[in-house]
């Protein structure tokens, strides 16, 4: 007997599902022991560490030549990596201006897995707080980039607008 091989689309969820349920596993640890602002903190500086040396000066010149261009890709690009876990139909990009981008996530795919997770696993932790601690991340690392971060949790998604600074 042969083994079928796993559909993609098979395998991308069950490691979505993998990947949230680790970090709302480890926040109900963390929150256990009392631990969430050190876990927060440090993985903070895991992702600092992930962004490549040379892009904060190359940024900062691309960011004075041309601040609405650079904005715009930094922003799209954003938005291309939330497709990690959210599909592109409950993603919208809004542009404000040239300096002024907001991203609203309807139906937000991450929280409502994460729902069922937690419920299923009896785990103590309300979704919505794992929402505010990737917000946390993206308004670190948008001081990065120059950029000023801010996030309003919805009632099944969110919105998160960007400004430079």
């Amino acid at each position: 007997m042969s083994i079928q091989e796993m559909p993609l689309e098979e395998k991308y969820d069950h490691l979505l599902n993998d990947y949230l349920l680790t970090i709302a596993v480890g926040y109900a640890l963390h929150k256990e022991l009392g631990v969430v602002d050190k876990s927060n903190d440090l993985w903070l500086k895991a992702q600092k560490k992930m962004l490549p040396k040379m892009f904060g000066p190359v940024f900062k010149l691309l960011k004075a030549l041309s601040p609405g261009r650079t904005f715009k890709q930094v922003i799209n690009q954003s938005a291309y990596l939330f497709q990690e876990t959210e599909p592109v139909s409950n993603i919208k990009l809004s542009w404000i201006s040239d300096r002024e981008a907001a991203m609203t996530i309807k139906n937000c795919k991450r929280l409502r897995r994460t729902r069922e997770l937690v419920k299923k696993t009896d785990l103590d932790v309300d979704p919505k707080e794992l929402c505010d601690q990737e917000y946390q991340t993206l308004k670190e690392i948008g001081k990065e980039f120059g950029l000023e971060v801010t996030w309003k949790l919805e009632e099944n998604g969110c919105r998160c607008t960007g400004k430079l600074m």
